[in-house]
C-alpha cells in the first residue's frame, strides 16, 4: 500500500470464496430489521442472478445456506461468487422498501464490525479522524484478503471528506445488473458496496456519522466521496 499524508492506494488480494461468508453475516444483520422475508428474497434473487450467469433455469432452494452451496458449487463456471448475493441484497431491500437504505447500512455495519473486531483494530488505539480510520479499515481488508483496489485521497478543501477511486471492482457484474434495473439508494444515487463498507467501518472506528455518494460508475473506474455529516 502506497502511503502519503493525504493519499494512499490500497492493493492486495481478493479471495472471492470468502465473500459469501461475510455476506451471510450482513444478511443476518439486515434480517433482524426486515424479518425472515428479507433472507428469503435475497436467496431468491441471488439464485436468479447466478442462474442467468450460468445460462440455466434457477433451482428451487429453501434457505440461504443452500443458495450459497449452489453458488460455490458452480464457482468454476461463474467465478465471481461475490456477485449473486450482492445483487440479491440490493434487490430484496428495493422490493421491501422501494430503494436501498437502512437495511444496506445495517448489513454493512454488522459485517464490518465483525471484521474489525476479529482483526483486533477495535481493541487498539482509536481515532476520530475519518481518513486515519479509512487506513485502519483498509489494513483489515488486506488481512482477510477482501481488497477492492482503491485510491483514497483526503480533500484539501474539506478535511472530513475522502475521495475514493475504485479500480477493477469485483462487484461490477452485480452493480451493472442493479443499474440496469434502476435500483437506487433511498436518498438518491447508486448504491456502492465498496463505499458502503468503508463508510460503515469509518463510523465504527470514529464513532461519528458519515455518508457517501457514488459520482462515476464504470468509466472504467468508479469514483465516490465519503464525508462526515
Amino acid at each position: 500500500m502506497e502511503i502519503s499524508v493525504n493519499k494512499f492506494t490500497l492493493e492486495g488480494e481478493y479471495n472471492s470464496g470468502a465473500a459469501p461468508h461475510f455476506q451471510k453475516l450482513a444478511i443476518e444483520g439486515a434480517t433482524k430489521m426486515y424479518g425472515p422475508i428479507y433472507a428469503r428474497k435475497v436467496s431468491e434473487y441471488g439464485l436468479e442472478f447466478e442462474a442467468k450467469m450460468l445460462n440455466e433455469k434457477p433451482p428451487v432452494y429453501d434457505g440461504l445456506d443452500e443458495t450459497i452451496s449452489y453458488i460455490m458449487k458452480n464457482a468454476s463456471r461463474y467465478p465471481r461468487v461475490q456477485c449473486p448475493l450482492h445483487y440479491g441484497m440490493g434487490k430484496a431491500e428495493a422490493m421491501l422498501q422501494g430503494a436501498s437504505g437502512a437495511g444496506a447500512k445495517r448489513a454493512a455495519y454488522n459485517a464490518m464490525k465483525n471484521v474489525l473486531e476479529s482483526s483486533g483494530i477495535l481493541g487498539g488505539e482509536r481515532t476520530e479522524d475519518g481518513f486515519k480510520a479509512c487506513r485502519m479499515y483498509s489494513e483489515s481488508l488486506k488481512r482477510i484478503k477482501s481488497v477492492v483496489p482503491t485510491t483514497y485521497t483526503r480533500s484539501e478543501e474539506k478535511n472530513t471528506e475522502i475521495t475514493a477511486v475504485h479500480h477493477n471492482c469485483p462487484y461490477k457484474d452485480s452493480c451493472r445488473a442493479r443499474v440496469n434495473e434502476g435500483l437506487t439508494r433511498m436518498v438518491g444515487g447508486r448504491e456502492c458496496t465498496a463505499l458502503l463498507m468503508a463508510n460503515a467501518s469509518i463510523e465504527i472506528i470514529t464513532k461519528k456519522q458519515f455518508d457517501y455518494r457514488l459520482e462515476e460508475f464504470d468509466k472504467p473506474d468508479c469514483v465516490g466521496r465519503i464525508f462526515e455529516i
